[in-house]
């Protein structure tokens, strides 16, 4: 049975993770392991909530040494909590918090008061293995699962350390600080699956401002990643946020422009990688975006054309999957993204897309956030946009002036609505 190991090429004495401003050893970590299994309850499936990744993480490898399988909601609402429960009868959710969900039995995980002192060996997890759903909102509006083996993980966090190309010492210590939430397919591949694969070490809390960020980065040692969202990259630029020296940074969820990811990389002078990818496939392409327009596929990928457009492929995926978003291959391993079909704009004959208008809107000196909707109600969807605006100091004249040096002005939104803050979810 072809088996990979849960811990990647870890020291003995080199730091696993930081938690609560210590570093917690791989022996130590097996140790805590070992403390849970103990006492861990049976159950098909688990849904795990832990907000500090380190809990997170430990509940993540009891659940795959228990034959469970972790489950991933798409938010933490209580209806759509238990609605999983529904679907999966009997499963439990891993808490570090006081959060209570009726009808769902409770597990609570505290590691500052697990015991290490029987560590267990090192873990081999079989390949085929489901170790995660991941739930994404459907056509519907009802959480759609989406099925992880240990092996899909694996495979993309090697490839994608791999395309990072960082050239470490065997001794030296990276640490992954994560403004995202691990329950999101790139929070969970980026800051929990990369480091364990990479041997690099995982930071257990979640920054979100930038002050925050600045402040956690600072607290540890010299190499560091920090994997953040075009909205927490826009902030930080925003307040001016003085970056400790950073490896790299990694940007994902939503459209990053070449003009952010430029101020991105002179301000933390360092490199940084913007990923693409989707729930049903994970991870499965990197751009430099200041640098470069097309997506160039991980290694081992390749693009198929589908009814539906475009799939990929790869020796991990059980069959082709369509890629959900509208895009242009350039060859077999490389191709230029257009957006989702669904977020194409059509007014009298001009086309866009909502993500290109978003950049523009953004793009306007003064404003802090933005975005473009498309009305439903009508005669005509679509025939008017409404934009959404946090921009202190400015009008609704001078955005619609700015607007229309930007782009054509078929495109203007009517009504522009200006909001205090965009009411955004944790990964922007």
């Amino acid at each position: 049975m072809k088996t990979f190991p849960f811990l990647g090429p870890f020291l003995p004495d080199t730091p696993l993770a930081w938690y609560q401003g210590a570093s917690i050893s791989p022996h130590t970590f097996l140790g805590h392991l070992g403390h849970c299994l103990k006492t861990w309850p049976s159950s098909s499936h688990v849904i795990n909530l832990c907000q500090d990744r380190y809990a997170f993480l430990l509940g993540f490898a009891a659940a795959l040494l228990r034959k469970q399988i972790t489950l991933l909601p798409l938010n933490r609402a209580t209806e759509s909590l238990q609605e999983i429960g529904k679907a999966y009868p009997g499963c439990l959710y891993l808490t570090d918090s006081n959060e209570t969900i009726p009808g769902i039995e409770k597990l609570s995980l505290n590691p500052s008061q697990l015991k290490a002192n029987s560590p267990i060996e090192r873990p081999l997890i079989p390949y085929d293995q489901m170790a995660v759903i991941a739930f994404t909102s459907g056509s519907t509006g009802n959480p759609r699962p989406n099925y992880k083996s240990w092996g899909s993980l694996v495979q993309v966090a090697k490839k994608t350390g791999q395309r990072l190309g960082l050239e470490l010492r065997r001794k030296d210590i990276l640490t992954i600080v994560s403004t995202v939430p691990h329950q999101h397919m790139y929070g969970l591949e980026t800051s929990i699956m990369l480091p364990l694969q990479k041997g690099w070490a995982i930071y257990s809390g979640r920054p979100f401002f930038p002050e925050d960020i600045r402040s956690a980065l600072t607290t540890l040692p010299p190499k560091r990643i920090l994997v953040s969202t075009p909205i927490h990259l826009r902030a930080c630029m925003l307040e001016h946020t003085q970056f400790p020296a950073l490896e790299s940074i990694l940007s994902a969820t939503a459209p990053l422009s070449q003009a952010l990811a430029h101020q991105v990389e002179t301000a933390a002078q360092t490199k940084l990688t913007e990923i693409y990818g989707f729930a049903e496939a994970g991870t499965i392409a990197t751009r430099q975006t200041a640098r470069e327009l097309n997506w160039q596929l991980l290694d081992g990928l390749e693009l198929a054309s589908c009814a539906s457009g475009y799939s990929v492929s790869t020796s991990y995926f059980p069959d082709p999957v369509p890629i959900p978003d509208s895009i242009q291959a350039q060859g077999p391993h490389e191709f230029s993204l257009g957006g989702r079909p669904s977020h194409m704009v059509n007014i009298g004959g001009h086309r866009t897309s909502l993500e290109e208008l978003n950049e523009k809107l953004t793009s306007i000196e003064g404003v802090t956030d933005g975005m473009f909707y498309i009305p439903d109600e009508g005669e005509n969807p679509g025939d008017r946009l409404v934009a959404f605006i946090v921009a202190p100091g400015h009008s609704q004249v001078s955005i619609l002036t700015a607007l229309r040096k930007k782009g054509d002005p078929v495109f203007l939104p009517r009504p522009l609505i200006f909001l205090e803050r965009l009411p955004r979810n944790p990964t922007g």
